[in-house]
């Protein structure tokens, strides 16, 4: 089980992850929670940091797909303000939501990547399904009240801060 909450990589923010290197390695897709990811919670105002991390992805050869449990229209409308994909009401930590976005990308667990800031829904879930997880810090500390709970499992479980 604890094994399963453990992401491959951590970083503090998607800014300091090492795109080419995952490029060398055979990635090509990027499955991007949104909330505390990418976007302070319920939020959504994009910087222009994120615009450059985007494209900068899309540069290196990757496909980036929002993958989020948000509202279908909320995560629409991002994914067409980044001009990419989205994958709303995801169903994270559920394997066939995570089977299902596979489907929808048109990838598989050995070319794919999951990066979010929660373990108990982004990692947890990639992890189960085998592909591979990174961790970020959450970018801000306003959040819906369940991602509040899982934050105590969190810091209780597997002694994140």
């Amino acid at each position: 089980m604890f094994k399963a909450l453990i992401p491959n990589e951590s970083y503090n923010s998607i800014h300091d992850i090492d795109l080419i290197s995952l490029y060398k390695k055979g990635y090509r897709n990027i499955l991007i929670d949104v909330d505390n990811t990418i976007l302070p919670w319920n939020s959504n105002e994009i910087s222009a940091n994120l615009r450059k991390w985007i494209k900068q992805s899309e540069v290196i050869g990757f496909s980036v797909f929002l993958f989020s449990n948000s509202s279908p229209s909320r995560i629409g409308k991002l994914a067409q303000m980044l001009n990419i994909s989205a994958i709303p009401k995801g169903g994270k930590p559920f394997s066939f939501a995570f089977r299902r976005a596979l489907k929808y990308i048109r990838g598989n667990r050995n070319n794919t990547i999951m990066i979010g800031d929660q373990i108990f829904t982004d990692i947890w879930g990639g992890n189960l399904c085998g592909l591979y997880t990174i961790l970020v810090n959450p970018i801000s500390t306003r959040e819906f009240w369940g991602t509040k709970v899982n934050r105590f499992l969190e810091r209780l479980l597997v002694k994140r801060r």
